[in-house]
């Protein structure tokens, strides 16, 4: 008896499931397949992108290599094909490289463009910062101190790469502005900057040296008062002199009669 009713029972359980699997099998199925198909397309971009990484890596050190060969021209077609083309990684390299070349000719307004263009798609914040200092660097000439300051500032917050390279300019800024008062305090900060490498420590030496033998001193609080009292000292002497004249002429004149 227990086997009948096991098989009966049995035999209900699949009626059960079929009946379910029925309603619900081309739910589960799409789900199943929508499951397949993601991971396919993540695995297919994923190695899409690998292969565009790749792919842009080798046509980046092909260019760098033209450059260096000397191909200067055809090294920067590359490039800008590059930029146009490549991940943002390397888009944003390629743009660094063509302003490196565009500065090497003489073309800073060029090179400020793609500089800041750089700067502007940068996946990478130490890119990102690089890019905008060279844009800065390549409008040297152009840019006022506080055009730089307001530029550069920023680049100067926490821990920034290259915050030692903006401190420096801004105060190589003010020093061409003859703007003497930053110049020495911009120049005194770096002074005492724990990480400053040797080649900008000598570049900060000269600048102050440069600083103490042209720059005006202002005259300190207490000479001033000083410098204000002796006129006022000079100018009652003379004051004394006329009545001191006249007595002596008037005693002669006594004397005379």
């Amino acid at each position: 008896m227990v086997d009948v009713f096991d098989e009966v029972e049995e035999e209900l359980r699949q009626e059960r499931y079929k009946a379910l699997l029925k309603k619900w099998g081309p739910w589960v199925g799409g789900g199943v397949a929508a499951i397949v198909l993601g991971v396919g397309t993540y695995q297919f971009i994923e190695w899409s992108t690998k292969q565009r990484a790749d792919s842009a890596s080798d046509a980046f050190q092909a260019a760098a290599e033209l450059y260096e060969a000397g191909n200067v021209m055809q090294a920067d077609s590359q490039f800008q094909a590059l930029a146009e083309s490549a991940p943002r990684g390397y888009e944003t390299l390629a743009l660094m490289r063509r302003g490196d070349i565009a500065l090497s000719q003489g073309n800073r307004e060029e090179a400020a463009r793609l500089f800041n263009q750089a700067g502007e798609i940068s996946p990478e914040p130490m890119i990102r910062d690089l890019a905008r200092y060279q844009a800065a660097l390549a409008q040297f000439d152009a840019l006022s101190y506080d055009d730089l300051a307001n530029r550069l500032e920023p680049l100067t917050e926490g821990a920034a790469p290259v915050g030692l390279l903006a401190r420096e300019l801004m105060a190589a800024a003010a020093l061409r502005d003859e703007r003497w008062d930053e110049a020495r305090q911009r120049y005194q900060l770096l002074s005492i900057a724990l990480d400053m490498p040797e080649g900008m420590s000598q570049r900060v030496v000269e600048a102050q040296s440069y600083l103490n033998q042209r720059a005006p001193v202002a005259a300190p609080a207490q000479m001033t008062e000083q410098t204000v009292a002796e006129p006022a000292a000079d100018v009652q002497e003379p004051a004394q002199a006329p009545a001191e004249t006249a007595g002596q002429t008037a005693e002669q004149e006594e004397d005379g009669q």
